[in-house]
């Protein structure tokens, strides 16, 4: 069978899932801690779940999700076997769904504190993906410490740096950067790894790389065992991108290829193959409208190493590539070269030792207009993984220190491949997030700016009729005039997605004042709607529609102009989809408890609605907090409260099965923590559709 020799990520995927697997035993789930006594019955197929589970988690990483799969379904017979909590544990951690690797590991460490050697490791890790780096640094010194002095001088376990990155975490975290960050969407990303998006200059075209499955592309990377790297396309539609091609012509190899870089022009795209001489950049150039066979660059700047991301300047005479080559720092390096005065390039320099470190440096990208290199590092003050950093040339040719872009953009897993458009306002990228679909997930980082402080205008508005007349004009004071002072609200009730108007949705129009619903109407076959009401006021607005979430919100209507006797109010639904989510802003707890308070009533009937209105779907009920106090009593806290809403659910004939309940502590921010209105935000409960 022919090795397929690297992917673009393949040593550093490796290197932050594997510690030192030579000094590491291999857990296995045993028949004897497995059965159950006093339970015979289902625990030959929960047993045949274990043997299969066993087969594909040591088949490798690719095949973890099947394994977990088997696992959760033999858990269903025994719950409380350690080692089987331990591998699910692990499988969760090797995952994007890493926030339920804590509660497995923890209860397998709880079962038998000596299950594995590297429970220690692997609860650490479940501890700084979660953002708990408290527990994350005691449970890296924990692990450090299970080893003997010679096993430390024979062995680097690289607890240092990770202590160190969960100290970084901890201050990047309290310092949030105002952005919005959006995932591209099931369209485009897939249960796979979906990386590096390259956009064509010139046409609305995204080039990506993912390892999903694909027909007639079935073969596995030995590295981790995922699918071969495959270079796709995917067109914008609007504000959408359509479902992705196969990139299916001379560009396509039957070995690992990654899509790099595309000229300004658009005539020339670059590619990494995994299978020329440990890893090479290719390039192919576009004439008669197709792609010619790619060729290696330049021979100075390949080698017998492995070289990937490839960026060029703006003037496209200075570029700057990844390579692992002789010179490095540590592991892969960024390195530079320039055309000379005969149109050839020079000799590849590494960048030194302030720009590179002893860690990975990957994803190089040159900012379109600006002298400034974007690139991802596992060093300098990484929080975790790979972190997007920034460095800006002056005008003598000296390079500033490389800057973190923050928390929320970088997280504790890998953030890379950034690409920052020329306006500065938005971005795209990797990362492996919680609300993704399968490892990394292409996003878009739309950047808000700096906060600003809200002026009010003060100025005196006159009345005309007030003023003293001139004298010798004949002057009248108003007298009442009877005029028809109907007032309607409309708008468009519209899909959030597609923007295609809903049929039949129904609005609720509330007075706040009196909570009662004053006025009802129905969309037409175009999502439009009218529905008369008393005055120009702040109105509370339900909107509820077959197959998609139901809507609650504040219409600001005092604030809007009155045109042709309408105040204009659009709203916007979400379909139920898998994954989809909602924040439930009118539920309401006593203080510091988990004790749900009267005026909650309304909005749980909401979701209890929902439920018996779709019987097939499943919700996950999550609490979240804010950043005050400690991160355990958060944990709690919010688990407590998700609880109670379940709770409240099944108490309204809601079956308990269709309800799953999660804390989430300070994890997932939706606002600044260092304000009260933002912690005010942040203090919430949300549902999220696990199936339907």
């Amino acid at each position: 069978m022919k090795i397929f020799k690297t992917t673009i990520l393949s040593l550093s995927i490796l290197l932050a899932f594997i510690t030192i697997s030579s000094a590491q035993e291999d857990i296995k789930i045993k028949k004897s801690d497995f059965q159950i006594e006093i339970k015979e019955v289902g625990f030959n197929d929960a047993w045949k779940r274990v043997k299969e589970g066993e087969k594909l988690y040591s088949e490798g990483l690719g095949t973890f999700p099947q394994a977990l799969e088997h696992y959760l379904k033999a858990y269903k017979y025994n719950s409380d076997c350690a080692s089987l909590n331990y591998k699910i544990g692990v499988c969760y951690l090797a995952t994007d769904k890493f926030y339920y690797a804590a509660e497995y590991l923890e209860k397998a460490y709880l079962k038998d504190n000596n299950i594995a050697r590297d429970i220690h490791y692997m609860l650490a890790r479940a501890y700084h993906f979660n953002l708990d780096f408290e527990n994350a640094i005691e449970q890296y010194k924990a692990y450090y410490s299970s080893f003997s002095v010679k096993e430390l001088e024979k062995f680097d376990i690289g607890v240092d740096n990770y202590i160190k990155q969960c100290k970084y975490g901890q201050e990047l975290v309290n310092s949030p950067v105002r952005v919005i960050i959006n995932n591209l969407g099931e369209r485009v990303n897939s249960e796979f790894d979906d990386y590096n998006p390259v956009l064509h200059p010139k046409d609305d075209i995204m080039y990506f790389t993912s390892r999903r499955e694909t027909e007639g592309k079935d073969k596995r990377y030995e590295g981790d065992n995922k699918f071969l790297e495959n270079v796709f396309t995917s067109e914008q539609a609007g504000e959408l991108w359509k479902k992705p091609k196969l990139l299916e012509n001379k560009l396509d190899s039957k070995g690992n290829e990654s899509v790099l870089t595309i000229s300004s022009d658009g005539t020339k795209i670059y590619l990494y193959n995994g299978d020329e001489n440990g890893g090479d950049i290719l390039v192919s150039e576009l004439k008669n409208g197709n792609w010619k066979s790619p060729k290696g660059i330049s021979g100075k700047l390949l080698s017998k190493y492995k070289e990937t991301t490839i960026a060029f300047n703006k003037d496209g005479n200075e570029l700057f590539f990844v390579s692992n080559r002789s010179g490095t720092i540590g592991g892969m390096d960024i390195f530079y070269s320039k055309l000379d005065e005969k149109g050839k390039w020079t000799e590849p320099m590494n960048m030194g030792a302030a720009i590179n470190t002893i860690y990975d440096e990957e994803g190089v990208y040159w900012h379109p207009t600006e002298d400034k290199l974007y690139f991802s590092s596992q060093g300098h003050n990484s929080m975790g993984g790979f972190d997007v950093f920034v460095i800006e040339r002056d005008e003598n040719g000296m390079w500033s220190n490389p800057l973190n872009l923050g928390y929320p953009i970088n997280t504790p897993n890998d953030d890379i491949f950034f690409k920052m458009e020329e306006s500065n306002k938005q971005a795209y990228y990797s990362s492996v997030r919680d609300n993704g679909f399968g490892g990394k997930d292409l996003y878009k980082v739309i950047f808000l700016g700096e906060e600003k402080e809200l002026k009010l205008k003060t100025d005196d508005i006159y009345l005309a009729w007030n003023h003293k007349p001139i004298e010798d004009l004949f002057y009248k004071e108003p007298s009442e005039f009877k005029v028809d002072t109907a007032l309607f609200m409309a708008g468009t009730v519209s899909d959030s997605k597609t923007a295609e108007g809903i049929n039949f949705a129904k609005i609720e129009v509330i007075d706040l004042e009196q909570s009662q619903v004053i006025a009802t109407g129905l969309t037409d076959t175009s999502g439009n709607y009218q529905i008369k009401i008393p005055k120009k006021k702040d109105y509370g607005v339900e909107v509820t529609a077959k197959d998609y979430l139901f809507f609650v919100e504040i219409a600001a209507l005092s604030q809007k102009q009155v045109v042709d006797s309408k105040v204009t109010a659009n709203f916007q639904l979400d379909k139920i989809d898998v994954g989809a989510k909602m924040i439930l802003n009118n539920i309401f707890f006593e203080t510091n408890k988990a004790t749900i308070k009267e005026e909650s009533t309304a909005e749980l009937e909401r979701v209890a609605k929902l439920l018996k209105e779709n019987p097939t779907i499943r919700l996950e009920i999550s609490g979240h907090t804010d950043n005050v106090g400690s991160y355990r009593a958060n944990q709690k806290l919010s688990e407590s409260r998700a609880k109670s809403v379940v709770d409240y659910l099944i108490g309204q004939g809601v079956a308990a099965g269709r309800l799953e309940y999660k804390g989430y502590s300070f994890n997932q921010p939706i606002a600044d923590n260092n304000t009260e209105e933002g912690r005010a935000q942040n203090r919430r409960v949300e549902f999220k559709v696990l199936s339907k």
